[in-house]
């Protein structure tokens, strides 16, 4: 038997799929349906034929005699490579298959530049457990069932050391009254507080108590944060139709109708890639602009590199809406334009 490790081809990807489906069901056996699709749609075939072209995106196939009978699904970001989903076949297990899946994900990662690898596992999965240890992983945090509705371990190995500009990380988000900046900001800061990070958010708001402006800053850190105030962003989200001049980021997510058709040439940093149609795509997909801010969301964590297939969001937002939200924030999380 030859078994080969492959980064995976828009070929596979049906066959790679379905196997991730039915790891899912195995691992969820005990779980609602509706529960086990919640990680299943976050990997549409069509989704996954468009992201195996991503640089970022490191998806691995294992073949056994041209067979499939493993896969890797992880991501690099911010110069962290992040392990989303890792699988085997049954009866193709304890072959060392899966060492050698980790072992090419690992490589690829440093040939990166990443400066450490992460991943969350189940306390159930044993074996999984020491196949990371074995591979220098090392427990982090056991994070229970009441933050993100399911027991699980977080780990990390380290590359290197983390590099200074990636030490501390500075979020801005504005917008208008009424737009969920105050529910969006509690949300963040909350999810990444359960990942181990130091918080801080402050909410600054105009004098207007109707109408007028809102804004978030937050800033998370794998140190202690001694200053939780900051002039410019990392990273800024700005979601009302006129711009806040108070806003400085270095990389702005921006609501497109506030550029128009063109370019306005403000001081505003932000790639055309990033003026994203927020409150037209509410409406057109959620026929109701009050999921902007949920749509947003999902796009922030994507860039800022966290994974949400782990997030109870149940523990964030209100039951109202709950499951309209849940699906926005998965849509502004994969939104292409």
């Amino acid at each position: 038997m030859v078994f080969t490790v492959e980064k995976l081809t828009e070929s596979d990807v049906e066959a790679t799929v379905n196997l991730f489906h039915s790891i899912i069901d195995e691992l969820h056996a005990e779980s609602k349906e509706i529960e086990r699709l919640h990680f299943k749609d976050m990997y549409p075939c069509e989704e996954v034929r468009k992201r195996v072209h991503n640089r970022d995106c490191i998806y691995l196939v294992g073949k056994e005699d041209e067979k499939i009978v493993g896969f890797m699904f992880a991501w690099v970001s911010e110069s962290t490579g992040n392990i989303h989903w890792m699988g085997l076949a049954p009866g193709y297990r304890g072959k060392g298959y899966g060492d050698k899946i980790l072992q090419e994900t690992l490589r690829l990662f440093m040939e990166r530049g990443c400066y450490e690898a992460k991943l969350f596992t189940y306390p159930s999965e044993r074996a999984a457990y020491h196949l990371f240890q074995k591979h220098e992983f090392q427990e982090i945090a056991f994070i229970d069932n009441r933050f993100f509705g399911i027991n699980i371990i977080f780990m990390v190995r380290k590359f290197t050391k983390v590099p200074e500009e990636y030490r501390t990380k500075k979020i801005i988000l504005a917008g208008e009254a009424g737009q969920g900046i105050k529910l969006m900001a509690h949300a963040l800061a909350n999810i990444l507080a359960k990942l181990g990070k130091e918080v801080s958010l402050n909410l600054i708001y105009d004098a207007v108590v109707r109408g007028g402006n809102i804004r978030a800053e937050i800033v998370y850190s794998h140190d202690t944060i001694d200053i939780p105030f900051f002039e410019e962003a990392d990273i800024g989200l700005q979601l009302s139709k006129t711009p806040d001049p108070a806003v400085k980021a270095k990389h702005i997510l921006i609501e497109s109708s506030a550029c128009d058709a063109a370019c306005k040439k403000c001081e505003l940093r932000c790639p055309v890639s990033d003026r994203i149609p927020f409150e037209k795509l509410a409406v057109e997909q959620f026929n109701s602009p009050v999921f902007v801010n949920m749509i947003a969301l999902g796009r922030l964590l994507s860039t800022i590199g966290i994974n949400i297939e782990t997030i109870n969001f149940a523990s964030e937002f209100p039951s109202q809406f709950l499951v309209e939200n849940i699906k926005a924030v998965r849509y502004g999380y994969t939104y292409r334009d």
